[in-house]
């Protein structure tokens, strides 16, 4: 079984473009990551849609597929870093396909999102392990096809650190100060950023304002708040908020 709470967030157009009779699913990876009996099973179970497998994205630039309906894009890990640029960039080939990187060691999507979160939530990337129960696993793939992203939740919330409520002092009061309040963040394991946010989330503020006020995607933001609140122990943005002012009047 997999954890509770994941990220999902579904687009506004959630009618499955995998649903038409010329619809393509494609697997870029290697044989290994992606052998026969995947296809086979994604093509049975999740069907109309036809899958294909190539070796990498590159192939997708390529005149064959202008007769193909690419409604599915699934990579494996070395293909993740150019899938991720590809998106960056809008590339054309992508057009307006589902994206998702499947991975088998949950070291890599940790550092995928560490390094490019911003990237993969504001596409809406989904991250798919490769461990899963075959049912679990069929049931995300048709989540994300039918325009779902999905993020597994140990991907969002790192183990909060042990928290000792007497040795905390005020966060900084002005989202970036440093001194004292950076202190206090890093106590509790918070960066720079989350504790901008967590300025800013105490204030008041919604998630729209926070994303246009540091420059970021509502996706982002929404990430940060997700870490923030497992950091610092608690179950919601209100008692994230009620923490922070607390330490504030401390």
């Amino acid at each position: 079984m997999i954890a509770t709470k994941p990220h999902i967030s579904f687009r506004q157009e959630v009618q499955s473009p995998c649903g038409r009779d010329d619809a393509t699913i494609c697997f870029v990876g290697s044989a290994m990551q992606f052998p026969d009996t995947v296809l086979r099973t994604v093509q049975a179970e999740i069907g109309p849609a036809h899958t294909r497998r190539e070796g990498s994205l590159a192939a997708l630039d390529g005149p064959e597929f202008l007769q193909h309906h690419l409604c599915a894009i699934v990579v494996d890990e070395q293909n993740a870093e150019d899938l991720v640029l590809a998106r960056a960039e809008r590339h054309s080939s992508l057009g307006r396909a589902s994206t998702l990187i499947a991975y088998m060691h949950q070291s890599f999507a940790e550092d995928l999102m560490q390094r490019h979160a911003a990237t993969i939530c504001s596409n809406m990337i989904s991250l798919l392990p490769m461990n899963l129960n075959l049912d679990t696993w069929l049931s995300i793939l048709r989540m994300t096809l039918a325009g779902g992203h999905y993020i597994p939740p140990e991907l969002l919330s790192p183990p909060a650190p042990v928290h000792h409520p007497a040795q905390s002092s005020a966060y900084a009061a002005t989202p970036g100060r440093g001194g004292e309040g950076d202190s206090a963040a890093a106590m509790h394991g918070l960066t720079r950023r989350e504790s901008e946010v967590l300025v800013m989330l105490a204030s008041g503020q919604p998630n729209k304002t926070i994303a246009t006020r540091l420059e970021l995607s509502e996706h982002t933001v929404k990430l940060h708040i997700h870490r923030i609140i497992a950091k610092l122990g608690v179950t919601n943005r209100t008692e994230a908020a009620v923490l922070y002012l607390r330490q504030q009047g401390a």
